[in-house]
């Protein structure tokens, strides 16, 4: 009898502790694959708690690997400095999207949404510019060669 409350106690506490700890909304993912035979660098923004937009760069996808990102982060790709990586596929009407800052070097900016961090006048070098970045949420995006 002692083990059938002792069975039944931990039944109920997997329950409880199951829907709190194996639930979805405690923690989701999205992820960007690489399929094409070039490295990818990758550009990520989200709104912090303040509603600032902050952007950040640059993450290294190898050809064949994975790159797991929050599910609220909005992503830029691209191959190198001249050549973005189109994704068709989000375009299409729905699909979040926001237009930021990029820097090229390691950056991390704060309100990108602004073009101030662009204005190439304020540098000594022209590689910032506005891109866009999209929000594909928990999913996996496949980067491939067009």
């Amino acid at each position: 009898m002692k083990n059938q409350w002792v069975l039944l106690s931990l039944a109920i506490l997997g329950m409880v502790l199951g829907e709190s700890v194996f639930s979805p909304k405690t923690a989701q993912a999205g992820e960007l694959c690489n399929y094409r035979n070039q490295l990818l660098q990758v550009s990520a923004a989200y709104l912090n708690k303040d509603n600032v937009w902050v952007a950040k760069g640059w993450w290294m996808v190898e050809p064949g690997e994975c790159l797991l990102h929050p599910d609220d982060w909005y992503t830029y790709v691209q191959v190198n400095r001249d050549e973005v990586v189109e994704r068709p596929q989000l375009k299409e009407e729905g699909v979040q999207k926001v237009q930021l800052c990029v820097t090229q070097d390691r950056y991390t900016s704060y309100n990108g949404i602004s073009w101030r961090p662009c204005d190439n006048s304020d540098y000594d070098f022209s590689d910032n510019s506005m891109q866009t970045f999209y929000a594909i949420g928990p999913q996996r995006e496949i980067i491939k060669e067009d």
